[in-house]
């Protein structure tokens, strides 16, 4: 095995296309397949619950710890449990959530289920993040700032929405839920370095992965931004960029 033991991977816009219940190529997971047998290690870390992603977990035949909600939480790919996370405290969740516009589309991540335009927050269950979308940029920056205003410890991320580069998405978590914290936890975890990480990503979210890792790789459809701070630019997703990357690097 070479210089690195491990490969961390964000899922939308990376390892496949951004649609529901998407997987790689016939190729692309073959070759993530066949990376047991070098000894190297493969993980997601993706802005998605677990529970969206246990599908791809089976596909892919991964057993290894997965970075779920932005970096919220690690679960265990064996069983499914929880092995670490960083919830957001319930009352705060339910301020942020009434200080958000009225017709805003906005989510409740939390442990087992997402709620869709939520009133009042349940007591019942951990909540991993508060995501608003399909916001004006103008719009979220002046949220943004009403709630770090209120709250001095919160991990923020504001990327481009899904619907259009003109709109925004916006995610409050807790301050230690990020990528970044979850990949120096899952290194522990894992009796490894961050520098023998291979860290992949396209979006604003996977600055903090990529910040962590050894080896920072940005697929040739990330955000100009992401690219910037890359040592690899690898091909874009639509054109297996994951595959280049694994012969490159493993």
């Amino acid at each position: 095995m070479g210089k690195y033991k491990a490969i961390i991977s964000d899922v939308d816009g990376t390892l496949t296309p951004i649609v529901p219940q998407a997987v790689p190529s016939e190729k692309a997971t073959k070759k993530i397949k066949e990376l047991s047998q070098k000894g190297m290690l493969f993980s997601l870390a993706s802005g998605r619950p677990f529970f969206l992603l246990e599908y791809l977990t089976k596909h892919l035949s991964l057993t290894t710890p997965i970075i779920s909600d932005n970096g919220a939480v690690i679960i265990d790919g064996n069983n499914g449990s929880v092995i670490w996370e960083k919830n957001l405290p319930n009352n705060e969740a339910q301020e942020i959530i009434n200080m958000i516009p009225e017709e805003t589309l906005t989510r409740l991540s939390c442990d087992s289920i997402n709620l869709e335009n939520p009133q009042d927050v349940p007591q019942n269950v951990k909540i991993r993040k508060v995501s608003i979308h399909d916001l004006t940029h103008e719009l979220a920056d002046l949220l943004i700032k009403q709630v770090e205003d209120k709250f001095k410890n919160l991990a923020v991320v504001k990327s481009a929405s899904y619907k259009s580069e003109k709109f925004a998405d916006v995610y409050f978590s807790h301050a230690e839920a990020t990528k970044q914290h979850a990949v120096l936890k899952y290194s522990q975890i894992l009796n490894i370095s961050p520098k023998e990480i291979i860290g992949i990503g396209d979006g604003y979210n996977d600055f903090s992965l990529l910040i962590a890792c050894g080896l920072r790789v940005a697929m040739g459809n990330a955000v100009s931004e992401l690219k910037a701070i890359a040592d690899y630019i690898a091909p874009p997703q639509n054109e297996d960029g994951i595959i280049d990357i694994i012969d490159r690097f493993t």
